[in-house]
């Protein structure tokens, strides 16, 4: 927490009266800000008029989800023109490290602290919820075979995609070209 509130620039009495379960309060402030936009976001997808390619979404929401201070804002749309300008894109690059740092910190607490964890997985219920929501909706236009049951396929794109923004962590760069691949393979694998 010092090392929090020296970064922060301000007295420990200020930080602490925003987190007053200290590191506990700020893993919390943390869950929320990586969950909650994502879950608008894929939740957007189910709303639009024209539905943008399966593999566009997955790696749209990979790479979101990698640099996650880049905001889930806007209509849910998955296409590279739907982004904000250049330059907040190179300025969310630039963020990415520190923020993949806090979303390991993250991690590391949900290890420690069980009641984080059950915080936690709170948002990965959510997202899962909303992605088997997609799917439903797509299978309703037909997009997605209706003999896929949507809590399975739900499953497969939410792994595929944590999976590959853990191996991103690990690996750095080297693992940015498996999302376009994983996306692939998911729609063959799914019969999209």
């Amino acid at each position: 927490m010092d090392e929090i509130i020296a970064e922060a620039g301000m007295s420990s009495s200020t930080v602490y009266r925003y987190f007053p379960e200290g590191k506990r309060s700020l893993v919390r402030a943390v869950i929320g800000r990586v969950m909650d936009p994502v879950v608008d976001w894929i939740a957007g997808l189910a709303e639009v008029d024209e539905l943008p390619s399966f593999e566009d979404v997955f790696v749209t929401a990979v790479e979101r989800s990698w640099v996650f201070g880049r905001p889930f804002l806007g209509e849910a749309d998955a296409s590279p023109e739907a982004e904000s300008s250049e330059s907040s894109e190179s300025a969310a690059a630039t963020a990415a490290p520190d923020q993949i740092d806090l979303m390991v910190g993250v991690w590391a607490e949900l290890a420690r602290q069980p009641d984080l964890r059950e915080v936690y997985a709170d948002g990965y219920i959510r997202v899962r919820g909303e992605i088997a929501r997609v799917v439903r909706q797509w299978q309703g236009r037909g997009v997605i075979a209706g003999g896929i049951d949507p809590d399975e396929a739900a499953a497969v794109i939410h792994n595929a995609a944590v999976g590959l923004i853990i191996q991103r962590t690990v690996t750095g760069e080297l693992g940015r070209a498996d999302a376009a691949t994983t996306a692939h393979a998911v729609t063959r694998l799914l019969g999209l």
